[in-house]
């Protein structure tokens, strides 16, 4: 791990993890939203579609996030999971409110970590441990403490739940989800609380610290040969289920003024690196850490060369890839880097998010869009707008505007209307790609990807000429 901003002051001695108090709580925001939301409808029967009317709405989808936001704990981490994973399932402007939940919890008092740290290692175990009080960083399951080994010197990061959390992940899911759907902020089908579901799940093995210390150790004894990457060091006889502990490793945030500085060529080797580690989850792990989050990818600073290094945190949300669903992922994104229209289809069919009954148009526009996806991955040509394209020929990551070209040609082609609820699997790749490119954006690295994935290919050739 590495140093975080500090968190705020006035430290919390208990979050409401009862039962009976988060539901009355969470029964209170929906009365308050119920009776602001009734007044809103008599607004939009009086004044229609108007702009007054929409901002109102606005207004009220505002204040229930805000709401929510206060009762912290895993009612947070369940509104952004809702957020990054629900796009297709709730209107825009529920995900976008969900996207402005802040995960700023305040750190839990010393004593109460204490007593946590004290039940899950016991006496002997931190005995041997010399831990910062002051928390590095604190969030809605849990904080960071920074430690020292006292026999050897050691440099430790100490990851801590809180007490109580695992326990009120269900009822709160449920509570939240009935909340949104009695709101009327969220449809109620058997395909939404299937994929919800999921996310449930996803949830539980955030807070199985032991499942992350595995996927921790599997990405570095993965990555151990590769000098471009650093992936903290665990120690089991210190972590249990709710307590993981892992080397500390200094390093500067990728949005921070000294990386932001690093010359060109070392800005495109790292967004080459991002990319890279990538395309390896997919392809070659079937393994992916799902979290698109920048604070999970840190820059550690050569100071006396260029062989700067990518620090990967944070493997909660690690997710095992299917190998029937990475297969035909796998070969529609080659399909798309060859620019095969026909396979990219098929791929498209067989994964279920498109039928072969469409409109034709749908289907064309569909592959079109998926097609340019892949656009940084082939050597720019005539398809390429030129303004993403350096002056030495280079693929400008930033300065494509790709994601958002994307969007706005998928809403022209009508899409949505058609667009069937993808794949689990493929929404959280997807989600994940879309992060990977925004975070070479922010490196603002000029580079063209066009052998990124030769290695991948059966027949390890480039995409054909047109």
């Amino acid at each position: 791990m590495s140093d975080s901003n500090t968190p705020p002051d006035k430290p919390l001695h208990r979050l409401k993890t009862g039962a009976f108090s988060r539901r009355l709580e969470l029964s209170k925001l929906g009365l308050r939203y119920g009776s602001r939301a009734l007044r809103q409808n008599l607004w939009e029967r009086i004044s229609g579609d108007s702009d007054e009317a929409l901002a109102k709405r606005r207004e009220n989808i505002d204040f229930f996030v805000s709401e929510l936001g206060r009762l912290k704990g895993s009612v947070v981490k369940i509104g952004q999971m809702m957020a990054t994973y629900g796009d297709y399932m709730m209107p825009p402007e529920v995900a976008e409110a969900l996207h402005n939940l802040e995960d700023n919890t305040p750190p839990m008092a010393w004593a109460i970590i204490e007593q946590a740290l004290h039940k899950e290692l016991g006496a002997e175990a931190l005995s041997a441990l010399d831990i910062d009080r002051q928390p590095l960083a604190a969030a809605s399951l849990g904080q960071v403490h920074r430690a020292r080994l006292r026999a050897t010197g050691e440099q430790l990061c100490i990851k801590v739940q809180y007490p109580g959390v695992e326990e009120t992940i269900d009822a709160d899911f449920n509570a939240v989800l009935r909340l949104l759907k009695v709101s009327r902020l969220l449809s109620s089908t058997r395909n939404i609380d299937d994929w919800f579901g999921d996310i449930r799940l996803l949830l539980h093995k955030e807070v199985d610290y032991e499942q992350e210390r595995r996927d921790l150790d599997f990405v570095g004894k993965s990555l151990a040969a590769d000098e471009r990457f650093v992936v903290p060091k665990s120690y089991p006889e210190f972590s249990t289920r709710r307590v993981l502990t892992m080397s500390y490793e200094a390093a500067d945030s990728v949005n921070s003024t000294a990386v932001a500085n690093l010359p060109q060529a070392r800005r495109d080797r790292l967004g080459s690196a991002v990319l890279d580690v990538f395309l390896t989850e997919l392809f070659t792990w079937r393994r992916m850490q799902t979290d698109p989050n920048f604070g999970n990818f840190r820059v550690r600073i050569d100071p006396i060369g260029n062989r700067d290094q990518l620090l990967l945190l944070d493997f909660g949300a690690m997710r095992m890839l299917p190998d029937e669903f990475a297969n035909e992922f796998c070969a529609m994104m080659v399909a798309a880097y060859q620019r095969d229209s026909a396979v990219f289809l098929q791929k498209s069919i067989s994964l279920g998010f498109m039928k072969a009954h469409f409109p034709q148009a749908v289907l064309d526009n569909f592959v079109d869009i998926g097609i340019d996806i892949a656009e940084p991955l082939r050597t720019p040509d005539e398809h390429v707008p030129a303004y993403a394209v350096n002056e030495h020929g280079q693929y400008h990551w930033r300065q494509s505007g790709l994601p958002k070209r994307i969007a706005k040609r998928a809403v022209a082609a009508s899409i949505s209307k058609y667009f069937a609820l993808p794949p689990k699997d493929f929404l959280y790749v997807m989600r994940k790609l879309m992060g990977i490119y925004a975070l070479i954006s922010l490196f603002d690295a000029q580079f063209t990807a066009d052998t990124a994935l030769l290695k991948y290919l059966p027949a390890a050739s480039p995409p054909p000429e047109r």
